[in-house]
């Protein structure tokens, strides 16, 4: 192998996640429209696509923060922050140690949207929503899929 990527645009990564939305949350769930967690979407949306994505399943009721970033490392490329684009995934803290997962919409009103399998907020399905400035200040770290172009 040569190690180079195919080219994918953003689009088709984000046309992908929103194919998923209103799929009931499900732990470990990895089927589309049947039951899908946070680590389900990326590796959903990579599989469909045709990207290899190892999965990450060996955790209890949340995900060991150092095994997700390995699987993260392992199949994605890693980011700053300041230069997210559409159609990354992005890692998520809710109080201590970052153990979700999100994919990076265009906002319909201008900016970005998460879409991601919430199990918050009464919500228990897959969704996407403005990335307001609390949601932004929760994310910790920004992958891209290898070969996605705006």
């Amino acid at each position: 192998s040569d190690g180079g990527a195919a080219v994918i645009e953003a689009a088709r990564i984000v046309a992908a996640a929103r194919s998923l939305l209103n799929t009931p949350y499900g732990h470990q769930g990895r089927v589309g429209g049947l039951a899908l967690d946070c680590a389900g979407v990326p590796v959903h949306v990579g599989r469909s696509l045709g990207i290899p994505m190892d999965d990450y399943t060996r955790y209890g009721r949340l995900p060991v923060p150092d095994e997700m970033k390995a699987m993260l490392d392992r199949n994605l490329q890693r980011v700053p922050k300041a230069s997210m684009q559409l159609g990354d995934i992005v890692w998520i803290r809710f109080r201590d140690e970052p153990q979700h997962l999100a994919i990076l919409g265009n906002y319909h009103l201008g900016g970005f949207s998460l879409i991601h399998a919430y199990n918050g907020a009464g919500m228990k399905k897959v969704v996407e929503h403005r990335l307001d400035p609390s949601w932004a200040a929760r994310i910790v770290a920004v992958w891209r899929i290898p070969g996605a172009v705006l």
